[in-house]
Formats: structure tokens, C-alpha cells, sequence
């Protein structure tokens, strides 16, 4: 037996404007229904199914290209709104990604009609038994839970430069980003507002105990030293934030070496470290451990850094596995939408330093 999860949460794809209406005015007065967003693209889309995990997507025609990639980020019930009635070869093949019917078009004058339709497909959703219900919650630990990390630490100019590469940010990025600037602790939440507006990945500062989620930007708050930690959640282990009292050997704090160090023990091979502009060399013996566990270095090349101090003394370290402006450092953080970390390209090759 079937069981309908209460609310019955439903997200919109950008339909056609009276289509939409319509839908939204039926589905306001039906208890236990509950509309949590609307698309206004195929991108955003992606975002909010990712974000709400909604039981259901209603999805225009026009975004059958994108229905893998939905898929991907969030498996789910889709109802596809067409203009035509769709053949039986689009139906079959549609529905290993979900669709399990379709809804007719509108016709003005006879809008009863097709709200009746809608609450029959709507009564007809296919959903999991019951004890599906009882163990997701787990299952959403795991579905959630980022397949590799991004480490980005900077310092003297990095605002700037961490700002420049989120706004080029892909928005179905599954990388988890972790963020640590030497800032003082009451320009956190500035920052992390600033970053906000240029991207529509959710960007949060660091609380512990906070769970990594795939394409989060988590921001370190200044005056505490961020690190990662991997625990135990009944079958599983995730990764979520912590804080840390021992002293670092730089008097920064957020700082870089220790959430670098703590990554490359809780996620090895899948970490991504980049060092950008900033004066000292705070990020050298992080970089230094990620490169130990098998993980990849990117240091900001001199002519794009406004002080080359930090990602210098990576590269004479010899840790940095490139050696790139901002503009490429941002190709490679987005190839990191579809590949897992140990084989994510590190291209150009390493440039040399004198």
C-alpha cells in the first residue's frame, strides 16, 4: 500500500503564464498540497529541486532536455505538461527519468475540466511504501552528502577574488566549497550576503555540526579556526563543520592550513585545495597534506594575484599541481559538476616558476 507524504510538496517548471496560474490557484485551496517554488529557467529548476526535494515536478515541454540532469540532482515524480499529446514511445522513454503522465493543455472556458484532470494525475502519483518513508531520512544523509571538496583559502585581496570566481560559479555545481579568508569576525556576514548576490548556490557561514550538502558554499567566520570532520551517522559516515581550540602556527584565524589538513584526513583523494592572493603563507602546509592523501593543488598564478605572497610559497614548496589566473581557476572548480575529484583534469600544466 501507498502512502502520500503530508505536505505533498510540489515544485513548478516555467510554464506558460495562464497554465501556471491556474495551477497555482487549484493547488492553494487543496489540503495537503503544498507548491514550494517556481522556475523562471532550467537552471533554477535544478537549484530547487535540489534545494526543497520537492514530491513532485511539473515540467514544461520545453524542458525534456534537461530531465536527465534533474534526475540527477533530485529522483522524483514528474508530471510533464505538453501541448500536444505526447506519443506512447515519449512516455515509455520518459519514464525511467519519472514522468508517469502528462497534463492536457488549457483551454480558456474550460478551466473546470482541467483542473479535474490535474487532481486526478495528482491522485495517481506514484509514491513509496510507507517504510521507504521511515528510513529516508538516511537516505537523504547519503543523497546530500558531496561526492568531493573545494577548499579555496586566501587572504590580503582574496574578498575580491573569491567574489570573482562564485559569480562563475555553475549552478549545478556538486562540489561542497569550503571558504576560509582572513577577515575579522564582524565582516563574516557581509561577505557571506555579497556572496549570496552574485550566485544562486546557497552560501552559509559555518555553524558546528553542520552537515556538508552537495553545491553548499560554506563560509569560515573570522576569528574561529574551521575544520571538517568526518562522524558517524548510523550507517554512514558524512562529513560536517567543526571548530578547533589547538593554536596554528600563523596568527590568522579562519586558518587555512588547519581546514586544508582537517579535508585531507576526512575526504583524501577527493579534495581540491586553492590558494589565492594573500600576504604570508598560511595554506603551504595544507596544501602540503592534500597532496599527501592524494588530493590536488591550484595556486594563483602572480600576474592575476594581488599579492603573490601565499600561492609563491605553495608553488616553491612545490605542492601546487597548477599554476593558474582566476579565470581558469573557475573552469576547473565547474568541471567538478560531473567528475569525481581524483579525475578531475588539472590543465594547463604547471607553470614555471623562477
Amino acid at each position: 500500500m501507498s502512502f502520500l507524504p503530508v505536505p505533498f510538496t510540489i515544485l513548478l517548471d516555467k510554464l506558460p503564464a495562464l497554465v501556471q496560474l491556474e495551477l497555482t490557484r487549484l493547488l492553494q485551496v487543496q489540503p495537503g498540497y503544498q507548491v514550494v517554488g517556481s522556475a523562471s529557467s532550467a537552471d533554477e529548476l535544478v537549484i530547487l529541486a535540489r534545494r526543497f526535494r520537492p514530491s513532485l515536478v511539473i515540467l514544461d515541454e520545453h524542458s525534456l532536455p534537461d530531465l536527465d540532469r534533474l534526475h540527477r540532482q533530485h529522483a522524483c515524480a514528474v508530471l510533464l505538461y505538453a501541448t500536444a499529446t505526447p506519443s506512447s514511445g515519449v512516455m515509455c522513454e520518459t519514464a525511467r527519468w519519472g514522468i508517469y503522465d502528462h497534463i492536457a493543455p488549457l483551454q480558456l472556458g474550460a478551466e473546470q475540466i482541467f483542473r479535474r484532470a490535474v487532481l486526478q494525475q495528482l491522485q495517481a502519483v506514484p509514491v513509496a511504501p510507507q517504510i521507504a518513508t521511515f528510513i529516508s531520512p538516511l537516505r537523504h544523509i547519503v543523497s546530500a552528502q558531496p561526492q568531493s571538496l573545494t577548499v579555496i583559502g586566501s587572504s590580503t585581496g582574496g574578498t575580491a577574488a573569491v567574489e570573482k570566481l562564485v559569480q562563475a560559479l555553475d549552478p549545478c555545481l556538486t562540489t561542497t566549497l569550503l571558504i576560509a579568508v582572513h577577515l575579522p569576525a564582524y565582516f563574516t556576514a557581509s561577505f557571506a550576503k555579497r556572496l549570496q548576490r552574485l550566485t544562486p548556490l546557497p552560501v552559509k557561514i559555518g555553524v558546528a555540526g553542520m552537515p556538508l550538502e552537495a553545491g553548499q558554499i560554506i563560509i569560515a567566520p573570522g576569528g574561529q579556526n574551521m575544520v571538517l570532520k568526518s562522524v558517524q551517522r548510523g550507517p554512514w559516515r558524512v562529513w560536517q563543520i567543526g571548530f578547533s581550540s589547538k593554536p596554528n602556527l600563523s596568527a590568522d584565524a579562519p586558518s587555512i592550513d588547519m581546514l586544508m589538513r582537517s579535508a585531507a584526513r576526512a575526504a583524501g583523494s577527493r579534495v581540491l585545495g586553492i590558494v589565492l592572493t594573500g600576504l604570508g603563507s598560511d595554506g603551504t602546509l595544507g596544501a602540503q597534506a592534500i597532496r599527501g592523501r592524494g588530493g590536488r593543488i591550484i595556486a594563483q598564478s602572480q600576474e592575476s594575484a594581488a599579492v603573490f605572497s601565499m600561492p609563491g610559497s605553495v608553488i616553491r614548496a612545490g605542492h601546487a599541481n597548477a599554476v593558474l589566473p582566476l579565470d581558469q581557476i573557475v573552469e576547473i572548480i565547474n568541471q567538478r559538476t560531473a567528475l569525481p575529484a581524483s579525475t578531475t583534469r588539472l590543465s594547463p600544466p604547471l607553470a614555471t616558476v623562477n
